[in-house]
């Protein structure tokens, strides 16, 4: 019983991310100024190269990375980008942030 009852919520939640909204669409170019407003793309292949980096590419044939930021702080921090959009990936959640620099002070003051 309750492998049916996880199994029918983990489709119904894997089928919400899929849901677009009327007024989203796929852009041409994601920028940090539309990123978190556009339909997001599907991943439809994703590998590891061994290091923490990850590269895939999406159905429309766009290419994204996430790629480890190394720090001597031993923070474990990703940069996800695609196309001109960018944002950081942390145990913390995500942090919006211009550079890798400001985005592992933002990261430290979360965790103070």
């Amino acid at each position: 019983m309750k492998t049916v009852i996880w199994n029918s919520f983990a489709g119904l939640m894997l089928s919400t991310l899929f849901v677009t909204p009327a007024w989203a669409a796929i852009p041409a170019l994601y920028t940090n100024d539309n990123f978190w407003s556009s339909e997001h793309d599907q991943p439809v292949s994703f590998v590891g190269d061994g290091q923490g980096n990850f590269y895939g590419t999406t159905l429309t044939g766009k290419t994204f990375t996430q790629t480890a930021i190394e720090n001597s702080l031993n923070v474990r921090i990703h940069k996800f980008l695609i196309d001109e959009a960018f944002f950081y990936i942390t145990d913390h959640g995500v942090i919006k942030a211009e550079t890798d620099i400001a985005a592992l002070s933002i990261y430290l003051t979360q965790t103070t």
